[in-house]
């Protein structure tokens, strides 16, 4: 048995620890967030509970498609046409609107796969993780935490399992896998969570429509409709809207005011109708929202410094179709991958 840490405890941390920590090793979580979920995200408020990190994914490969079979069978999920995605975008990888996503939130998705960790595994939330370095006495590694202090315990093995850009940071001891985390770059994303008071808005859109000609909406999703949401007394509706990567970057630091002013007109030329101000309206910015060219390998792994990498950053491997996996799908894939892989190592 193996003593392993896995640094982000996003869908690919998840999954790599789960599956680690049943085939016998002892495994320590850590995340920087207070709990699990990375991208999966759910934003709580008075006015109800936004959907505001991936709005869904897809499954394109038979091992995916397994795993989900058995979280819809749990009741984790739901898979169907439920979602009211409305897509205005472009890009091929966001065109399509997803089709599966997590009951009641997309964070509880996240969740239930936390709650059911085997014992073994130890979960250490709002610990973020700076630094890996070469444990002081033998072989092994400990981690620096953000307050500079290191982590007590010593471990035989690390896995990263954060967005490419922070990965690279981490990976240091292995100049292989750092270098192919800094090639591999990540679009940033505004969010727009909007929500109205009486204004009766279209629960979707035809998935044809042709794209915004402004080239600022990604995708605008009507969050209320999904299967499992809550209805809060006075709102009519919740949206969430996603900017486009180009219009992100040239509004990358603009304020929050004149984001959500934007992506809200956008939404109005959308729906062909003048919007009423909203009940609530807050913006995010998502600095690592999609990768935009995946590795072609399934992970990343140093046998002799056991030391590992794994996410959305990373391509998946086996049955691969013509329609290539989303980056929920990617990032399952590649934790999977990489824990069979260390279990055979160690």
């Amino acid at each position: 048995m193996a003593a392993i840490a896995v640094i982000g405890a996003g869908i690919a941390g998840l999954t790599v620890t789960a599956e680690l920590a049943a085939l016998g090793h002892a495994v320590a979580l850590f995340d920087k967030s207070r709990g699990p979920g990375g991208r999966c995200a759910t934003r709580r408020s008075a006015v109800g509970a936004f959907d505001h990190g991936a709005p869904g994914f897809s499954a394109t490969t038979a091992a995916f498609r397994a795993q989900v079979a058995a979280w819809r069978h749990a009741g984790w999920i739901c898979a169907g046409n439920e979602g009211h995605a409305v897509a205005t975008g472009e890009a091929p990888q966001h065109s399509t609107p997803s089709s599966i996503y997590g009951v009641p939130s997309m964070n509880a998705l996240a969740g239930q796969i936390e709650a059911r960790l085997p014992a073994a595994v130890t979960l250490h939330t709002g610990s973020q993780v700076t630094a890996i370095e070469p444990e002081s006495e033998g072989e092994g590694w400990q981690l620096r935490l953000s307050d500079g202090i290191a982590h007590a315990a010593r471990f035989d093995a690390i896995v990263v399992a954060v967005p490419a850009e922070q990965a690279a940071m981490l990976l240091a001891p292995d100049a292989a896998q750092a270098e192919a985390m800094r090639h591999t770059c990540s679009d940033p994303c505004w969010t727009v969570m909007a929500a109205w008071a009486a204004q009766p808005l279209p629960p979707v859109l035809d998935a044809s429509l042709s794209s915004d000609a402004h080239s600022v909406l990604l995708t605008a999703l009507r969050d209320d409709l999904r299967q499992g949401r809550t209805h809060e007394a006075g709102v009519a509706s919740r949206w969430v809207l996603h900017a486009t990567p180009q219009w992100t970057v040239e509004h990358l630091d603009a304020p929050a005011e004149t984001v959500i002013a934007e992506l809200l007109l956008a939404l109005a030329r959308q729906l062909g109708t003048a919007l009423e101000p909203p009940l609530h309206a807050v913006a995010h910015r998502w600095r690592y929202a999609q990768v935009r060219a995946p590795r072609s390998e399934p992970f990343g792994w140093h046998a002799a410094l056991r030391l590992g990498s794994c996410g959305d950053a990373w391509h998946a491997h086996g049955d691969l179709g013509s329609t290539p996996p989303d980056g929920i799908e990617r990032a399952w894939l590649s934790g999977h991958a990489l824990a069979q892989q260390m279990h055979q190592t160690l």
